[in-house]
């Protein structure tokens, strides 16, 4: 397996199969994606993308961070640790290159916790997207 920065186009195929599919949404892309700060990484295997993340400058209650967006495992990758091994090179290589340790995300309910297992804490009431499901928001800072 291969972890690292990934093209927009790479992600792409796995974000509508995993997270678009069976939304009503249309498009995979979302807003900011094509943002010149923005990054996005990938788990590739034999050069096909298995896992991915989109990164968004953002603030969290007035602090610089990142916002986790659009997070998905390809099924059969999923309980392997794909989604462990993007979210640990991510948050170093994002941390790296900014010298930003604050993430946030709105984590979809029935993935709590994953995140809990990967330090992140939950910040927020249980809330619903429309059309997606219920969610919290959650938040984890790097040491340092």
């Amino acid at each position: 397996m291969e972890t690292r920065i990934a093209l927009l186009d790479e992600i792409l195929p796995l974000r509508q199969a995993v997270i678009i599919a069976g939304t009503g949404r249309n498009s995979p892309y979302f807003p900011g994606d094509l943002d010149a700060a923005t990054r996005h990484a990938g788990v590739f295997e034999d050069g096909v993308c298995i896992g991915c993340a989109t990164f968004l400058p953002s603030e969290w209650e007035g602090t610089a961070a990142w916002q986790l967006r659009g997070m998905a495992t390809a099924p059969e990758w999923q309980g392997r640790g794909v989604g462990r091994t993007l979210l640990q090179f991510a948050e170093g290589a994002l941390y790296d290159e900014s010298g930003v340790g604050l993430f946030w995300c709105n984590a979809r309910a029935t993935a709590c916790g994953f995140y809990q297992k990967m330090g992140w804490v939950i910040a927020s009431d249980r809330f619903d997207i429309p059309g997606v499901g219920l969610h919290y928001r959650m938040a984890k800072r790097l040491p340092g």
